[in-house]
């Protein structure tokens, strides 16, 4: 841990500060780290005790990296856990730096979609439950972090180039996709447009904090009615 936030530190440093050298050696300590054979356990260390953003970021981004190169070796137990795990890190850690929140609730969506290819959304709907319940609490933060959520969750089974680097192949992507477009997209846009009628119904000038909260709802929105659904790219096949 010592070497890890030292390493940290010195690439956060201003150039002035250190010399090539230092900051040579520091990259090389986190190209090994990145290295690390199943680094779950690790990652949960990292994550719980360190207080330096950068080795959150990079424990964060290491739990991606490991979850695309070793999800074959995970059992279902073990994946479900480790979702859960990185839910509840992120909606009880409200002071984490939002870059290090987005690429955890990105790690969700990355698993959600690999581990709808077997259980065919069954973890997803529990996660959207969860989520449902998360948005439904009146806290805007929460609000906001189960937003993020469901971004992430469409862009896995929205954007068919990044199919690639979770290691799935385009017809098994595809067949996810669209077993997602005939469940949980539905769900989402009823969800969503229910949450916008509510907003739609607030007196007086809206807070700063609701007009983000608005902005995510209709981006949210507007994914779903712009979809490009599977059917479509069948047809060009």
């Amino acid at each position: 841990m010592e070497q890890l936030e030292k390493a940290a530190q010195i690439l956060m440093a201003p150039p002035d500060l250190v010399t090539s050298a230092q900051r040579h050696e520091a990259e090389q300590v986190f190209l090994q780290l990145r290295n690390t054979k199943n680094p779950f356990n690790l990652c949960r260390q990292l994550l719980e005790t360190s207080q330096v953003s950068y080795l959150l970021f990079e424990a964060a981004t290491l739990l991606r990296v490991g979850v695309i190169r070793e999800w074959r070796d995970l059992s279902k137990e073990d994946s479900i856990q480790l979702r859960q795990y990185i839910v509840h890190y992120v909606v009880n850690r409200r002071n984490i730096p939002h870059y290090v929140r987005e690429t955890l609730v990105q790690v969700v969506g990355i698993m959600v979609k690999r581990g709808s290819v077997e259980d065919q959304g069954e973890d997803r709907g529990r996660l959207l439950t969860e989520v449902e319940q998360l948005i439904s609490s009146g806290d805007n933060t929460m609000r906001m972090i189960g937003c993020s959520i469901i971004s992430a969750l469409m862009q896995e089974y929205a954007v068919t180039v990044k199919s690639t680097d979770v290691g799935l192949t385009w017809e098994t992507h595809f067949k996810a996709k669209k077993q997602f477009e005939g469940t949980d997209l539905r769900r989402i846009f009823h969800f969503i447009v229910n949450l916008l009628g509510e907003l739609v119904k607030v007196e007086g000038k809206m807070s700063q904090e609701l007009s983000a909260l608005l902005l995510k709802l209709l981006v949210i929105a507007e994914t779903t009615l712009t979809w490009s659904f599977i059917s479509l790219h069948y047809i060009l096949l």
